[in-house]
């Protein structure tokens, strides 16, 4: 081989291009979910397209700090291919840990660069916004709407005292098994994101409608033929199926549309402005850093310093 192939050679096993397969791999390797998997290797993805179409170097050690900036500021102009709005800060905010996670893979891990190009970044902005939540009455509409003993208002009465009463997910509750609860504890095992295993406790009533939702099960024509704990006409439900009955249901209720993640958001709202403990939540809804605590706990702030300030104003007291 002559010393410009071989140069050659070399510098193909630093083309990103080349090397979005081995992040893939190695993202697979470290157990990462298949959703964190998809979306890592796709900013990652999406990142070198921009180097490509942009008639960049895509060498890895050709990429610094300011070639990173630039793309951020491409990507702070861009507009969302469906709305055709701009791209919001917390998307754009995503791209970057994404990006950190892949720069920082090729140069501790691959040692492809001797120190990630990130390091003399900052990250964008993202002003506090809070978390949408349901009201207490909006709540109860939703709930109305399941009143009666037919199978489909048993079962979509114990989903939706499940997602009110704990602060899951959609993908959490939709794949869980009847083994999954243990109603001598109260709690329910779920799946959670990082294949993360913990166990939701739930309350009495949400164990009562639970507990009429299985016998009804029982009697289903799937009841038997599956271990999925929810299932329909058609056998068991999927996610999809599950968003589609929170909408039926909301438009019964006349409630603004709905997802499910909106019950998760209603959940940690309530448990800091009723004064539950920081931690005890962290715990409760899967969360590793205190950073989600901050968004989802921005939505219960100006309750609790309202709160506060009825318990402590001195004027009440003085006059």
């Amino acid at each position: 081989m002559s010393a410009q192939n071989a140069r050659t050679a070399a510098a193909g096993l630093d083309d990103l291009r080349d090397l979005l397969s081995d992040f893939r791999r190695h993202l697979t390797a470290r157990n990462k979910a298949p959703n964190t998997v998809e979306s890592y290797c796709k900013i990652a993805g999406e990142f070198v397209d921009w180097l490509v179409e942009d008639g960049r170097s895509t060498e890895a050690p050709d990429v610094d700090y300011r070639v990173i900036e630039e793309y951020f500021v491409k990507l702070q102009t861009r507009t969302h291919h469906r709305t055709g709005k701009a791209l919001s800060a917390a998307y754009v905010a995503k791209h970057y840990r994404s990006l950190q996670q892949f720069w920082r893979w090729l140069a501790e891990t691959e040692q492809v660069v001797d120190v990630s190009p990130m390091v003399k970044t900052s990250p964008p902005d993202v002003p506090e916004q809070p978390v949408p939540v349901l009201t207490e009455n909006q709540l109860r509409d939703l709930l109305a709407t399941t009143e009666g003993r037919t199978f489909e208002n048993v079962r979509d009465r114990a989903i939706m005292l499940l997602f009110v009463d704990t602060p899951s997910r959609l993908g959490e509750v939709a794949p869980v098994d009847v083994d999954d609860f243990d109603f001598d504890a109260a709690v329910v095992n779920v799946m959670g994101k990082g294949r993360r295993a913990r166990a939701m406790p739930f309350g009495a009533t949400t164990g009562e409608a639970l507990r009429r939702y299985f016998r009804a099960r029982a009697r289903h024509k799937y009841g038997s033929k599956t271990n999925r704990a929810w299932v329909g006409r058609q056998g068991p439900l999927t996610e999809f199926g599950i968003r589609q009955m929170l909408n039926r249901r909301a438009a019964d209720a006349g409630v603004p549309s709905i997802h499910p993640h909106l019950f998760r958001h209603t959940f940690s709202h309530r448990w800091l402005a009723d004064g539950g403990q920081e931690q005890d939540l962290m715990r409760l809804a899967g969360w590793k850093s205190r950073q989600m605590l901050a968004r989802y706990g921005a939505s219960a702030a100006d309750e609790r310093a309202r709160d506060a300030h009825r318990k402590t104003n001195l004027t009440d007291r003085l006059l």
